[in-house]
């Protein structure tokens, strides 16, 4: 995934698109993007491949330069052992980003409110002296948002997996853990297949109207695939390393466990862990999950076609 020091854009026209008007659509959510210098703020690669025109957004997010942020004056909430710690200021959620490249001061704070329907991040000026343009919603400040929301509104869930879909077959979703295949997954499938990759290591999973729906995501995996697209599935595979190809249905109460030791629910937030366990119910009941114990050449690719026909 992106590093501060990779999410400071040296120049608008090589690194992005400034954000006012911009709305940003991930997951089926759209946000509108707003700040006080268009001069100063832009949007990532991977970000601008979601961009586009939507006359109506789910959330709303202001930027805004501070010329200093110091730590914020009460007890964490949340520590995620890396780059944001979380805070509560009544209804509201602060997150504090910290990295030791920007300094001991936070370099970002997003307050969200309204169940994270508005956000304000405020850009830490000092953190960034000396650099032209800056991209404020860099990993995980987009992910946190976004991922936080559909929690919240028990709209939907993040996955840790690849999802393929297939020119002939439709779509394909694949759940791992680190290491356990997904990115020589994806690159197998686009040698034999040539298939749309919506990302090789995070996908997003919705409901709608009796289906369950997965959609790519900007935070993608060391394959480095990533698309705005969408598709129906109608079964999940999880991949395990195998000595030969072999399909193993698992029980529903096993594959909600699975599912969710898979997932990137908001531990922070009992309200978030609840939806999202409430929500992998809802999947697992519409669709079979399977345990696809698999070898790393073109014969799992054949075998998956093969279970799927």
């Amino acid at each position: 995934m992106r590093t501060p020091t990779q999410t400071i854009c040296e120049t608008e026209s090589a690194f992005g698109l400034p954000l006012p008007g911009d709305c940003l659509r991930i997951g089926g959510v759209a946000a509108s993007l707003r700040c006080v210098s268009s001069n100063d703020f832009c949007v990532s690669h991977e970000l601008e491949w979601f961009l586009e025109i939507a006359p109506n957004q789910d959330i709303e997010i202001n930027v805004d330069w501070v010329d200093r942020l110091g730590a914020w004056p009460g007890d964490k909430a949340f520590n995620s052992g890396g780059l944001w710690s979380l805070f509560h200021d009544g209804r509201d959620c602060v997150f504090d980003f910290v990295s030791p490249v920007l300094g001991t001061d936070p370099y970002k704070r997003m307050i969200t409110s309204g169940g994270f329907r508005t956000a304000h991040i405020a850009v830490n000026r000092n953190a960034f002296a000396g650099q032209a343009t800056v991209c404020p919603l860099e990993y995980p400040a987009d992910e946190l948002l976004f991922t936080n929301y559909l929690a919240h509104h028990a709209l939907g869930a993040e996955v840790h997996g690849c999802g393929i879909i297939d020119p002939e077959h439709g779509g394909f979703l694949f759940l791992g853990h680190s290491g356990a295949g997904k990115s020589t997954t994806t690159r197998l499938w686009k040698s034999a297949r040539n298939p749309e990759i919506l990302s090789d290591d995070r996908v997003i999973l919705r409901i709608h109207d009796g289906e369950l729906w997965m959609y790519g995501t900007p935070w993608h995996g060391e394959a480095a695939f990533a698309s705005p697209a969408k598709s129906r599935i109608n079964r999940i595979f999880i991949l395990q390393h195998g000595e030969a190809n072999a399909m193993a249905e698992l029980p529903r109460a096993r594959a909600v466990g699975e599912l969710f030791a898979r997932c990137f629910p908001p531990f922070h937030s009992a309200e978030g862990l609840s939806n999202t366990l409430e929500f992998l119910h809802r999947v697992v009941n519409l669709v079979p999950c399977h345990e696809f114990h698999f070898v790393p050449n073109v014969s799992a690719v054949e075998a998956a076609l093969a279970f799927r026909s």
